[in-house]
């Protein structure tokens, strides 16, 4: 049967490394999934597919970047050095991902990852399945997001494809899109935000570092006339040591939030990391952003590429957070300078924008 008399299949990878990479693969999954031409699914490759040690490799991640992220720097920068990933997990994750590969025939494999897709490419090659690559990161970006034997690369911005062609890329297959973000983020606010106590969201990442740690006590214990809302994520042990926390403002502490676009529209203002994802969806609901805790690595090139575009303000110490949040309360202006910089940035519609080339793509490997 043609491909164009049947719905193709697509296999999205990921890992919890982190919380954007499965926000990048969940929209761009349910835009394949909404074009009624494909089904699609998420696959943690090191979790679905690979044997210990690298089942673990999520949580010794959330280790480095919370505790040691120094290290982490480390790691991040040795690797740069073209040492080949696939000869160092490849053990443990290339049986799981044939198998499964050869069980379920996709036509279509998306990796929303970096550091395994030469061995996708590998498993693909097997069942004459195309791959794509979807980057997360803003700028600067690491050397394991390219592989032998990818068929399209799509990036956030020129920056990411410069770097993508000086690995070795080819220049005809990498595309300049953005970051994926879930159809929430794309749809206008249903109203506009009551008028109220200036509200704070603060973001805390999958980790929750001691640094971030620190700089949001400072924020609790300020003396300014703000009410703070706190997102922990799945991580109940962070979750409660932040409500342990002394607090002289009124703060509101939640787990996982599903609906993240409507909470963003609610708040005045976000803190944040420097992770991809997030900014990309914060640049998407206009809100003003103020980045505290920067991870070495891919993080550090998220933070220069939007400060860069004038998107956010940076304060890396609690008493610099303080600051800012204080003078940014005090100037609306400047808030909203910083919210129309990021709309500048916001690509609200990559997803769709991505799943529809995809397909496109697959269609003409396929005639």
């Amino acid at each position: 049967m043609a491909l164009s008399a049947r719905k193709a299949k697509a296999l999205v990878v990921y890992s919890r490394v982190g919380g954007g990479h499965l926000s990048a693969a969940r929209a761009l999954a349910a835009e394949l999934e909404a074009t009624e031409r494909c089904t699609a699914r998420i696959v943690d490759i090191y979790v679905d597919c690979g044997r210990g040690p690298v089942t673990r490799f999520p949580a010794i991640y959330a280790e480095l970047a919370r505790n040691h992220p120094h290290l982490w720097w480390l790691i991040y920068r040795s690797a740069s050095r073209r040492i080949n990933p696939s000869w160092i997990v490849g053990r443990f994750v290339r049986p799981g991902l044939h198998q499964l590969v050869m069980r379920e025939r996709p036509d279509l494999l998306v990796s929303a990852l970096p550091a395994i897709n030469g061995l996708v490419a590998e498993a693909a090659a097997t069942v004459a399945a195309r791959v794509e690559v979807v980057l997360t990161d803003w700028h600067s970006v690491h050397p394991y997001w390219t592989a032998p034997g990818v068929d399209h690369y799509t990036t956030p911005t020129q920056s990411a494809r410069d770097d993508c062609i000086r690995y070795g890329a080819r220049p005809e297959a990498i595309d300049v899109v953005g970051i994926p973000v879930r159809r929430e983020f794309a749809a206008p606010a249903e109203q506009p935000r009551p008028a109220g106590r200036f509200t704070v969201l603060a973001m805390m990442g999958a980790e929750g570092s001691p640094r971030a740690l620190r700089n949001l006590a400072a924020l609790a214990e300020s003396d300014l006339d703000v009410e703070l809302v706190v997102v922990c994520g799945r991580s109940e042990d962070l979750r409660q040591h932040i409500m342990r926390l002394r607090a002289r403002v009124p703060m509101r502490v939640l787990g996982f939030v599903e609906d993240v676009a409507s909470l963003m529209r609610s708040c005045d203002m976000l803190v944040t990391k420097a992770g991809g994802v997030t900014l990309a969806e914060a640049f998407c609901c206009g809100l003003p952003v103020v980045i505290h805790d920067v991870l070495p690595g891919q993080e550090a090139g998220n933070l220069e590429y939007v400060l860069a575009q004038g998107a956010v303000a940076f304060a890396p110490t609690p008493a610099a957070l303080v600051r800012s949040v204080e003078a940014l309360m005090a100037d609306a202006g400047r808030r909203k300078a910083l919210a129309e910089c990021g709309r500048r940035l916001a690509r609200p519609h990559a997803a769709r924008q991505i799943a529809a080339s995809v397909l496109r793509r697959l269609d003409a490997a396929r005639a």
